[in-house]
């Protein structure tokens, strides 16, 4: 018995890409992403930290954000090996490290609206409301 249908409530999303595209809910791809940063005005001496798991068609999709921005890093080139290996089965651990890198940068932009660009978004809303808070306790 399969995952699916050992659990009656749970089914396989009904993935329509054009559709999500042309309403504008897909994630922007690697290449899309270039020239927002572009337009935005970040040039190639920008290090780019690229917080996700597996990326869909993993190197050469992002060849054309490296082509813009050579200074990509992964939480794979941060940590040692051997450090990396306890967090290999424990998806949450891994993005725990994505979140811990995104919310020590200056600037964060998301790809998509999921529950990590909504928690960093929190963090940093916190932040601003605690400085501001922290004026009138002084």
């Amino acid at each position: 018995m399969d995952m699916i249908s050992a659990y009656p409530w749970r089914r396989e999303k009904e993935l329509v890409y054009e559709e999500r595209r042309s309403r504008g809910t897909c994630p922007l791809t690697p290449e899309e992403m270039a020239l927002v940063l572009q337009a935005l005005g970040f040039g190639k001496s920008t290090q780019i930290y690229i917080a996700s798991g597996e990326i869909y068609g993993s190197e050469r999709r992002l060849m054309a954000l490296r082509a813009a921005f050579p200074r990509l890093v992964k939480k794979e080139m941060l940590l040692d090996p051997g450090d990396l290996q306890q967090f290999h089965n424990h998806s949450s651990q891994m993005a725990a490290l994505d979140f811990i890198v995104s919310v020590a940068n200056n600037i964060f932009i998301p790809t998509y609206d999921g529950n990590m660009a909504k928690l960093v978004e929190g963090h940093h809303m916190f932040e601003l409301y605690f400085l501001w808070l922290c004026k009138f306790c002084t």
